[in-house]
């Protein structure tokens, strides 16, 4: 396999776990506080764009979870951000860009995290608030 078929292959399992992890969180949110939670998934290719993450709806709020890998002339650009009720983002990931495969495939596994775990935590305060 040459470089380049090597770094798509790479930077495809990158993002289908960051999806995952998107995905088994979801699922996880549902599971615990069934019948409050609902979760889908958002997976969207838009030309130069991919965005990955969840929308979590519980009563009376929306929180939305997103990564978003953008191709530029220089590699990639990874960013995302967590929204409550489509309001200004309660938390950014600063956009990083780079030339280097692996060190998107890193960024992404890092970024998912850094969204999913605050998710998870404001899903429990607004439950545990009341919403």
């Amino acid at each position: 396999m040459d470089p380049k078929s090597r770094g798509a292959a790479d930077l495809l399992r990158a993002l289908m776990g960051a999806a995952a992890r998107f995905s088994e969180t979801g699922g996880s949110l549902t599971r615990e506080y069934f019948p409050h939670v609902g979760c889908e998934p958002i997976s969207d290719l838009a030309g130069p764009a991919v965005r990955l993450g969840m929308r979590v709806t519980l009563p009376g709020h929306e929180l939305v979870a997103e990564l978003a890998v953008r191709v530029t002339d220089a590699g990639f650009t990874i960013g995302g951000e967590l929204m409550l009720d489509d309001a200004e983002p309660f938390l950014t990931l600063p956009p990083i860009e780079t030339a280097d495969v692996d060190k998107c495939a890193a960024l992404l596994h890092r970024y998912a995290e850094e969204l999913t775990v605050p998710a998870r935590l404001e899903v429990g305060r607004l439950l545990e608030h009341g919403c």
